[in-house]
């Protein structure tokens, strides 16, 4: 068994000396065409943390002067906006049409950033599969140029044919990962299930933890409470995702905003003003579980959690089974 409290710190992000765990809501224009007036509409809001695409900057689709609501700024490559196949993990399927975005579009809008909030920069992510050690070189080569900025290596998959990380991989080449600031994954690329990802997330933390390495490790597309909190249990500090813009978060569940409406009787508001009060209250809720994390670290009580407590102890029930011991179940 591995306890809770070597797996679950406090970590800094270097460079912006910004501790975690940090959750991040996303703003992105796939699914969510006007995304620039949801954005205006909610950035009073944003508080730590918030993540918008340089594809979004550079198309206009959110409006540029707007970008520095939060304390830190993550702003991801562009590859999920630019990628013309539909996501069919989406709670609904667009018809789109790719337009054109490289890396030099990338740096364009990179080399516009102001230092209005501390920047998190992602490498660009290229479409055709990389060894790790090519993956890495493009990314100190694009990092090199912005010294300034935390940086956040997004690790993807190395061969063709597959959607999946390649964890050994990684594992066997975990050095490569100490001069950045964060490491990087995609949820639906650490493994094909709930478990599956919990495991290969736990044996990497692992791996950066007897290389004597503390790197925060942030998983893309994730902001679903329960599943936060069981990857969190198993080394995860930063989580971003558009499902707070969605669905509903109602005391760590998700449910539909139709759904949520029968659930607080709200069904005289209009549906306009019910997604901007949706919005707001899933913004103070992601706070509020963040916070939460943050305490934990420091009393390992299970209770510092804002969760349903039947769903926190099937989240507690998969963590034991991979072998983490959590002490402060009360």
């Amino acid at each position: 068994m591995m306890k809770v409290s070597d797996v679950c710190k406090l970590r800094q992000i270097s460079v912006i000396d910004e501790s975690t765990p940090i959750i991040v809501p996303s703003f992105s224009s796939r699914g969510f065409p006007f995304i620039g007036n949801i954005h205006s509409d909610t950035k009073r809001y944003l508080s730590k943390a918030s993540l918008v695409s340089a594809f979004d900057i550079y198309y206009s689709s959110i409006f540029e002067d707007e970008i520095y609501a939060s304390d830190v700024l993550f702003i991801d490559s562009g590859g999920y906006e630019a990628k013309p196949v539909p996501d069919f993990a989406e709670a609904y399927i667009d018809e789109r049409s790719s337009r054109g975005w490289s890396r030099d579009n990338y740096e364009d809008v990179v080399g516009r950033l102001q230092p209005l909030s501390q920047l998190v920069i992602v490498n660009y992510d290229y479409a055709d599969p990389q060894p790790i050690k090519v993956q890495v070189s493009f990314a100190e080569e694009l990092f090199q140029k912005f010294p300034n900025y935390a940086t956040n290596f997004l690790y993807k998959p190395e061969a063709k044919g597959t959607s999946l990380i390649g964890v050994d991989s990684l594992i066997n080449n975990i050095s490569l990962i100490n001069s950045f600031s964060i490491l990087g994954i995609t949820e639906k690329e650490l493994g094909n299930s709930l478990f599956d990802r919990c495991r290969n997330l736990l044996q990497i933390r692992i791996a950066l933890l007897n290389a004597g390495v503390e790197t925060p490790i942030h998983i893309f597309g994730c902001l679903d409470p329960s599943v936060m909190i069981a990857y969190f249990l198993c080394g995860a500090d930063i989580f971003d995702g558009l499902a707070w813009l969605r669905y509903t978060i109602e005391n760590g569940l998700v449910a539909y905003h139709s759904t949520a409406t029968l659930l607080r009787q709200e069904w005289s508001i209009t549906e306009d003003d019910l997604l901007i009060t949706r919005w707001v209250s899933n913004l103070e809720y992601l706070e509020n579980l963040a916070r939460g994390m943050k305490r934990f670290c420091r009393t390992g009580l299970i209770s510092e959690f804002p969760i349903n407590q039947n769903l926190i102890m099937k989240v507690l029930s998969l963590i034991k089974l991979l072998g983490v011991e959590v002490d402060g179940e009360s």
